[in-house]
């Protein structure tokens, strides 16, 4: 028997249990230099297999090895879910029970992404928190960006996502001839178990530090690829651009009614368009008419599990990665001016309050009136000479809809609809400038988030009280340790609340902010509050919407941009059809999966249009190192500052350029503080630009008055 096995048999038998390097070596007579030179080779390469692990300077059977004991193993607790791998080495299981943390010499070969077999183990805290990863069930990444290099006669990937702890041995260089430091897109091809993961090239990028590629590395990175498989791209050509007569039997004929779409100036695809006039008895008859999209896009079709995989579209600076191909979105699902089109309407009376008292939902056909924009909408608003004579038709209809906004705002309010304003930063590109502004809401595009909300709520109740299947949009209450933490941070700004220990409810918030509007805390309480809050998510069970206030919610009025609207049309047509049983039998399991897919995607897009813009924020600041601007600290940490400028690009002030002295970080009060100078979030600081890094997406500050004799940040490199 190898001494290996001999040494591994011992610590299962308990033989061996928390035992030294020389302990071992006495116990085996081992006394040469190479016997005990071969030892330490055997036992560092055990603890790399993770089959025994070393602290200090103690050996013991691993966790996992453990588990290999069929006794042990059916004793065990078994949970499956995602890893989510931290760049520090640690991983969190992510489950639909909760999320177990797993310590990396717990992870064994997992990966980020992969889905996983574990056992619960208990962690610090003395609860069953914890877990060790079992087996690999499958690897949901395949596709990574990053760097290109070489080690010897071979090469490899650095990804770019830090979250991947490994890198990639290419074995197919796909016919491209990449250079050290070259941006490539990668596809795995073998899994091992202990050596890297081996893959082929799939396209070059371009050079690191070059714009376009840096955006395309994240791009890709984060799933979202232009272009459409053959099937879906040929199902799509083949679709009429005009609506057939007999797609209108059954429908209700509204193209004769007063109908306009309100979006964006650059917009090209129009899903949403809305009605409104005056009832007899003087309540308001508001009407949302949505894009039929489930009328091309069927169940199981090459276009529906392009759109499943997809999950939503992806906004950035330069382009729109869409979820439907151009001939629906742009084209005959495209609410465009003056042509027919297939609908689904949703009608709700409103009464002075802004209650609803009725409402009606329906499959219909319009011709959309006229394509107004936010910008012209709100000079109607404004009062402008030219809008009110240029779109007069319907400069009563939108002074009207704006009457209403404001009564479904304020009822939302006094139910405790909670307005965060956060501050939002547009990248704005005209040729190779880039430009960033701060985003500005306005009468024109909360009016159309107000009748959207209220859509959305109508179908949600819609199908909730008829126990349909559906995909409601859940935002749950704030969990409770993120409560205390956000309540020690507002004592520690000298804002005390009296919020119950065990129920927290959205007036509370909304109160806050109210109270501090138009003080300097407003911003950074606003920022904390929105940290302590839950992500909105996709699910089968209808758990509430916290931020909104609201009971019971779904997303139904953006269609050709997010799947889970398109199920909703799904169900909200079955149950107007009496399809109900139908509708059970095909989609009840397939709503959840869905749920979960939709989800999953709508956050990778999420985080790629934050990166994205991130990019552009710090390319767009090249141009201004060495001026200076009066920022506000959005963030503090031991190692430095975050300083949001006007516009919300931000960028970092290291601790050892803040004057003050010995500055010290203080965790309650999220601040730097020393007998000279305190720094708190909030607070307003000049500052100069040093420096941009676009492989980071980093830029660097100093404050204005230290600026002198620091050396000049490059525009591709880190100060």
């Amino acid at each position: 028997m190898s001494i290996e096995k001999r040494i591994v048999q011992k610590f299962k038998s308990g033989e061996y249990k928390d035992v030294g390097f020389i302990e071992i070596a006495k116990r085996e007579g081992l006394v040469t230099d190479d016997e005990l030179k071969l030892l330490r080779a055997k036992l560092n390469g055990l603890c790399k297999d993770n089959v025994l692990y070393q602290s200090k300077g103690k050996f013991n059977l691993s966790k996992r090895e453990i588990f290999k004991d069929p006794k042990k193993a059916a004793e065990a607790e078994i949970v499956r879910g995602e890893i989510r791998t931290n760049p520090r080495g640690f991983a969190f299981l992510v489950t639909d029970s909760g999320d177990y943390f797993i310590a990396g010499e717990n992870l064994g070969y997992a990966l980020n992404g992969d889905i996983c077999e574990c056992a619960v183990l208990y962690g610090k805290s003395g609860k069953r928190d914890a877990a060790i990863v079992l087996k690999v069930l499958d690897h949901t990444i395949t596709k990574l960006a990053g760097v290109y290099f070489n080690e010897g006669a071979f090469s490899y990937l650095r990804p770019d996502d830090q979250h991947y702890l490994c890198d990639i041995l290419l074995t197919d260089l796909g016919g491209f001839k990449a250079e050290k430091g070259d941006k490539i897109f990668v596809e795995i091809t073998s899994f091992k178990a202990r050596r890297c993961p081996e893959g082929k090239i799939i396209a070059h990028l371009g050079k690191s530090f070059e714009l376009k590629a840096e955006e395309d590395s994240i791009i890709y990175s984060c799933g979202f690829y232009e272009g459409f498989s053959s099937l879906a791209a040929s199902d799509a050509r083949h679709i009429d651009q005009k609506v057939a007569d007999n797609r209108l039997i059954d429908r209700v004929n509204l193209e004769n009614e007063l109908i306009f779409t309100i979006d964006g100036d650059t917009a090209k695809d129009f899903d949403e368009a809305v009605s409104l006039s005056i009832l007899e008895n003087g309540n308001y008859y508001l009407g949302v008419h949505i894009a039929d999209v489930s009328e091309y896009v069927t169940h199981e079709s090459a276009l529906d599990k392009s759109a499943f995989m997809r999950g939503t579209s992806a906004y950035f600076p330069d382009r729109v990665i869409p979820m439907l191909p151009f001939e629906l979105s742009n084209g005959i699902c495209s609410l465009v001016e003056n042509e027919r089109r297939l609908t689904l309407s949703v009608f709700a009376e409103i009464d002075k309050a802004g209650k609803i008292v009725d409402s009606k939902l329906c499959e219909s056909y319009i011709k959309s009136k006229k394509r107004m924009t936010y910008a012209n909408v709100q000079k109607i608003i404004d009062g402008d000479e030219w809008a009110l004579k240029e779109f007069e038709q319907i400069v009563p209809t939108v002074l009207m809809m704006n009457e209403l906004k404001n009564v479904l705002e304020n009822r939302r309010l006094q139910e405790g609809y909670i307005d965060l304003a956060v501050k939002e930063g547009d990248v704005i590109l005209s040729g190779d400038k880039i430009t960033v502004e701060l985003h500005k809401s306005t009468d024109a595009t909360r009016l159309i988030e107000q009748f959207m909300i209220l859509a959305n709520e109508v179908v949600a109740e819609h199908l909730f009280y008829l126990s349909l299947p559906a995909v409601y949009r859940v935002h749950e209450k704030p969990d409770k340790s993120k409560t205390e933490s956000f309540k020690e941070f507002l004592k520690a700004i000298g804002e005390n609340v009296q919020w119950r220990k065990d129920e927290l409810y959205p007036l509370d918030y909304q109160r806050l902010l109210k109270s501090l509007q138009g003080t300097p805390k407003f911003a950074v309480v606003n920022k904390a509050m929105l940290r302590s809050m839950q992500k909105a998510y996709y699910s089968t069970q209808n758990l509430g919407h916290f931020g909104l206030a609201s009971k019971c919610y779904c997303h139904f009025t953006s269609p050709i941009r997010r799947y889970p609207d398109l199920l909703c049309h799904r169900a909200l047509k079955a149950s107007l059809k009496g399809d109900i049983g139908a509708l059970i039998d095909v989609y009840a399991d397939f709503f959840s999966k869905a749920a979960a897919q939709s989800s999953k995607r709508e956050r990778l897009a999420d985080e790629a249009e934050r990166a994205v813009t991130d990019l552009y924020k710090v390319k767009y600041l090249e141009d201004f190192i060495g001026e200076e601007f009066s920022g506000v600290i959005s963030g503090v940490n031991q190692h430095g500052l975050y300083v949001e400028l006007e516009n919300t690009c931000e960028g970092f002030i290291p601790i050892e350029l803040l004057p003050g002295g010995a500055l010290e970080y203080d965790e309650k009060s999220f601040a730097l503080r020393s007998k000279k100078r305190v720094y708190r979030m909030g607070d307003t600081i000049r500052i100069a630009v040093v420096g941009c890094d676009i492989g980071q997406r980093k830029c660097f500050f100093a404050p204005a008055n230290l600026t002198r004799g620091l050396p000049k940040g490059k525009k591709c490199g880190r100060v």
